[in-house]
């Protein structure tokens, strides 16, 4: 039996007894124990008894949806991770949910497929805040204009929650966003961060996903890292952080792509679309985003909430 740690318990809300069960079976295989509630209103109860590692929700529900759910969330747990599961017709709400504050999505009928991954994700992101929480605490901090941090990587994606953490100290000392946002550029950098890495150094193609349920892209991954010349580009990153702005450029030594050949990532009718997800989530989460020509480097930037437009 599954012990019912924090970093292992799932609430997911759905009010469908089938699809229920089905996100309870995949969960359960992963190594989650789950608790289960219908609808809003019985969600924020069960949050507040036992809270969660973290969220899943459906959109479409009784007594309270889950545009409500998020909102109020969001309000009384702001570091509580929120994962949509969408339906068909949902898209536009969905893209307004991830706005509100949720920090990913996962389409229905790819729950078999991503479901498990996406939260993996996410908790990989989700640092021991213990010695973070207290970082901004220095007297320093009123006196900082800015901060700048650079990096220079190989391949190995093991890398990136660790930089995410540190460009996350960053964010959190200049105070430049709340919590729940925290969460979503952490999303947006390992999105970006895997995208440099295995699709642009790797040259490894999103479609192998599909196949054999992701192995032959797991393989090529792995030989590349191991080859010349895949093995020794490296992905660069650049991180400024203001009181009001922070601004991440990201580049990687690959051949790059034509952006104009991807879903648009700002068309919530593309949300249930396999690929250009990770873009997707990249313009949904930032303010601001930018490629280059040659597609191998982006720029995202995220600005302080309410501020004047003559600041920005």
């Amino acid at each position: 039996m599954i012990a019912m740690t924090p970093k292992t318990y799932v609430l997911i809300v759905e009010d469908s007894v089938c699809e229920a069960a089905l996100m309870r079976g995949l969960l359960k295989h992963a190594g989650y124990s789950i608790a289960l509630a219908t609808n809003g209103k019985e969600a924020i109860q069960a949050v507040r008894e036992h809270l969660p590692a973290i969220v899943v929700t459906d959109l479409r529900m009784p007594e309270m949806d889950g545009l409500q759910l998020i909102s109020h969330l969001r309000q009384e747990f702001s570091r509580l991770p929120i994962v949509l599961t969408t339906g068909d017709g949902s898209e536009d709400i969905a893209a307004e949910a991830l706005h509100a504050g949720a920090t990913s999505y996962v389409p229905k009928h790819f729950l078999s497929r991503m479901l498990a991954p996406t939260i993996d994700q996410i908790l990989s992101l989700v640092e021991d805040d213990s010695e973070a929480a207290h970082a901004a605490d220095s007297n320093l901090q009123d006196f900082q204009t800015h901060c700048e941090l650079c990096f220079e990587l190989n391949n190995d994606t093991r890398l990136i929650p660790s930089v995410i953490a540190r460009l996350q100290d960053q964010i959190r000392q200049f105070k430049v966003c709340e919590d729940n946002e925290l969460m979503q550029i952490a999303m947006a950098l390992d999105e970006a961060l895997l995208n440099a890495m295995i699709h642009g150094n790797l040259e490894v193609s999103s479609q192998l996903r599909e196949v054999e349920n992701g192995r032959r892209y797991r393989e090529l991954a792995a030989l590349r890292r191991q080859e010349a010349p895949y093995r020794d580009r490296k992905v660069r990153v650049r991180a400024r952080t203001t009181r009001n702005t922070v601004e991440f450029v990201i580049d990687d030594e690959g051949p790059g792509f034509d952006i104009t050949k991807i879903p648009d990532p700002t068309d919530p009718a593309n949300l249930a679309k396999a690929s250009g997800r990770g873009l997707l989530l990249i313009n949904a989460f930032m303010d601001e985003v930018h490629h280059n020509a040659t597609g191998n480097q982006i720029t995202m930037v995220k600005r302080k909430a309410g501020l004047p437009e003559h600041i920005r």
